[in-house]
């Protein structure tokens, strides 16, 4: 297998009618939203180790949607950080248990709805619970990967089909297939994707700076959308000129 590396832009802000970022991103240790940074880009050479990446929005309808999603990502990596033989499906029923029991009681449980990536050798696996997305760009063509598997909303800001929320299990949905140099993978909030045309994220996903997340949730916000905003792009690259930045 050819050398690889890893190119990777997130993006999040506050939406315009929202009082605080209910997004989060994680990505290693770093995370975006609900209390951490903005925007993150780095390139690094993929030593085929496991890379787990992921975005998961607090729902409105529930109350302190921060707090459940960035409890959601925190529980997630600390499972993936800590197991050698890591299983998404164990780790996301933890997680919902966990953030269950801690709403416990609520009028309005906390909730929070799930897209991730996890790349391992040459093998992507994509999961989703709820209204956050996953889109595939390459040669030109964008396919959104989660079409069709959103979890419904029960009322317009609800979601029935997510992590806590309440004492039914989620169920995920789960994608597995082989990844190759040239591909590019885009994780949204529904404050981003719900508001953009495919035309929108192929000509962000074909932007040669470092923002291309942050390009793609300000055309959102400028189309009309005014929840949170979160993007993640991560590029297959063979190219090793690398540079880090963080911000």
């Amino acid at each position: 297998m050819e050398q690889l590396s890893l190119s990777i832009d997130a993006y999040t802000q506050q939406g315009l009618r929202r009082s605080i970022n209910q997004d989060c991103i994680g990505i290693g240790s770093w995370r975006g939203g609900a209390g951490g940074g903005t925007e993150l880009s780095l390139n690094y050479l993929y030593e085929q180790k496991s890379q787990l990446f992921l975005l998961s929005d607090g729902i409105g309808g529930h109350d302190d949607g921060e707090i459940a999603s960035r409890f959601a990502v925190d529980s997630i990596f600390e499972l993936f950080q800590s197991q050698d033989n890591f299983d998404i499906l164990s780790a996301i029923s933890e997680t919902h248990s966990k953030l269950a029991k801690i709403g416990f009681g609520s009028l309005r449980p906390l909730g929070a709805t799930l897209v991730g990536l996890i790349l391992t050798k040459n093998l992507v696996t994509i999961f989703s619970l709820g209204d956050s997305g996953c889109f595939h760009f390459n040669d030109n063509k964008l396919i959104n990967m989660t079409d069709g598997k959103k979890s419904p909303k029960i009322r317009s800001n609800i979601i029935e089909n997510c992590l806590g929320g309440g004492l039914t299990m989620p169920v995920a949905s789960i994608i597995q297939r082989k990844f190759e140099v040239g591909d590019i993978f885009i994780l949204t909030s529904d404050g981003v994707s719900d508001w953009l045309s495919k035309a929108a994220f192929k000509e962000c996903a074909q932007i040669q700076q470092r923002n291309r997340s942050e390009a793609l949730c300000v055309n959102a916000a400028r189309a009309g959308s005014g929840d949170d905003l979160s993007a993640i792009f991560i590029e297959i690259k063979s190219d090793t000129a690398l540079s880090d930045k963080t911000t």
